[in-house]
């Protein structure tokens, strides 16, 4: 109010490069760790309690790999967006 430019004009907001490197990261993160929880409960539940043959419970793996690779991107961009706005 007195005219003079606060400390923070001309900051430019956060860095859209770093933002969207750590929100990836830690998404991929959380990901990695689902993914292994998964695979190891399959393993135990399938594999060793029940005794299928691994052949026949890998494409499942597989599979749920494939699409724990869709919640990485769509909430990279939604925090991404978020946190540079």
């Amino acid at each position: 109010m007195s005219g003079e430019p606060s400390s923070n004009e001309g900051a430019g907001g956060p860095n859209a490069a770093l933002v969207v490197g750590v929100v990836f990261s830690t998404i991929v993160a959380l990901t990695v760790i689902a993914y292994t929880v998964t695979v190891s409960a399959v393993n135990a539940l399938a594999v060793d309690l029940l005794a299928y043959p691994i052949a026949g419970v890998a494409p499942f793996v597989v599979i749920t790999g494939a699409i724990l690779t869709i919640p990485i991107m769509i909430p990279t961009a939604l925090v991404s967006m978020k946190r540079l706005s």
